[in-house]
């Protein structure tokens, strides 16, 4: 279980990263979105939060976060279907909770390709 203290002037924030669906940018800050619906604004941009993950996950475990595009980052513990068609990655739990998430076609054809060969070995 892989978790991140969060900590300003009025706040403290703990992430549990194995919950988290996926990570979006909304301006200057980053919106949270839990499997479970849940969703908190942080006062970071995407980027940060990606440096945030990189230096919480242990060095020996590959991370299951991918930022995709600009805007995205998903957590691939998740993903359960890319549709390059549609535009759209799709993160479920396997049961009653998904999210759909748009993503441009070029990028989604990158990534297709590269979780393709990653099962494919």
């Amino acid at each position: 279980m892989t978790k991140v203290c969060l900590s300003s002037r009025d706040e403290l924030l703990i992430i549990d990263l194995d919950k988290v669906a996926f990570f979006s940018a909304n301006g200057n800050y980053t919106e949270l979105t839990y499997m479970t619906g849940q969703k908190v604004m942080m006062s970071l941009g995407l980027s940060k939060v990606e440096e945030l993950i990189k230096r919480s996950m242990p060095k020996e475990i590959p991370s299951t976060f991918v930022k995709l595009g600009r805007s995205v980052i998903v957590n691939e513990r998740y993903l359960t279907h890319i549709s390059t068609l549609k535009q759209k990655v799709i993160l479920s739990d396997g049961g009653d909770l998904s999210y759909s998430i748009s993503i441009p076609k070029q990028l989604l054809k990158k990534y297709k390709e590269l979780i393709s060969n990653k099962y494919n070995q």
